[in-house]
């Protein structure tokens, strides 16, 4: 991929206008860095486990440019969820490419994990929705979005950080596996749902939860590479 920006300098309509010869500038091409990224994306680590880079390559008008790209990394392989490397270059005239690589952290067994989210409502379904569940106090915790994905990643991606469509709500898991709500977060529909009528919640037994939300059916399946 050659990225490339055209500059005229000296329009053609202010030629026509003048009604004379002039002389126009040549164009100015300025070429982006291409970054590929090698390895995975998104890449798995275990929990506990240390991030290794899996590399990338970079080439600037076909010649070599590795050497000139950043990596800002969110990676914390103490916690489990979904964090970001982002790689970026700079050219000579000063425009910046960049490229981001999602890194999973995983906590087989455990309840913190990533999910992949199943969920519909009536007519509309979106499947295999990332989705973080993380652990806040003992035997509290914490999902991102208790829709599943639903709005935040189905009807309306992208309209974030506009307007808030992540349910986040924290909880608890009763003996039965029901789900005991305990606080949610203020997202955009939050008025629109009871959190008291979630029926369902979490078997031990394969890791998975299954609940309805309000007439929202959500599944959530750890996430395997």
């Amino acid at each position: 991929m050659k990225n490339r920006i055209l500059t005229i300098l000296c329009a053609a309509a202010a030629i026509v206008a003048a009604g004379c010869d002039k002389t126009v500038d040549p164009i100015d091409i300025t070429y982006f860095a291409d970054i590929q990224l090698q390895g995975d994306n998104p890449y798995v680590v275990q929990l506990g486990e240390q991030y290794t880079e899996p590399g990338f390559t970079a080439l600037l008008n076909g010649e070599d440019y590795s050497t000139n790209v950043k990596i800002n990394s969110s990676v914390d392989t103490s916690a489990p969820g979904i964090y970001s490397v982002t790689y970026s270059a700079t050219n000579p005239d000063g425009f910046t490419s960049s490229v981001s690589r999602n890194v999973y952290v995983l906590n087989p067994g455990g309840i913190a994990n990533v999910y992949l989210s199943n969920c519909w409502m009536g007519s509309r379904s979106y499947k295999n929705l990332p989705i973080v569940i993380k652990q806040v106090s003992d035997g509290v915790y914490e999902i991102e979005d208790l829709c599943g994905g639903f709005y935040c990643y189905g009807r309306y991606p992208g309209y974030e950080p506009t307007y808030d469509f992540h349910a986040d709500t924290k909880f608890s898991i009763n003996q039965d596996g029901s789900l005991n709500i305990l606080a949610a977060g203020n997202w955009y529909f939050k008025g629109s749902f009871d959190y008291g009528n979630v029926t369902g919640g979490y078997d031990a037994a394969t890791g998975v939860f299954d609940y309805d939300f309000d007439g929202l059916r959500v599944t959530l399946t750890p996430f395997e590479p």
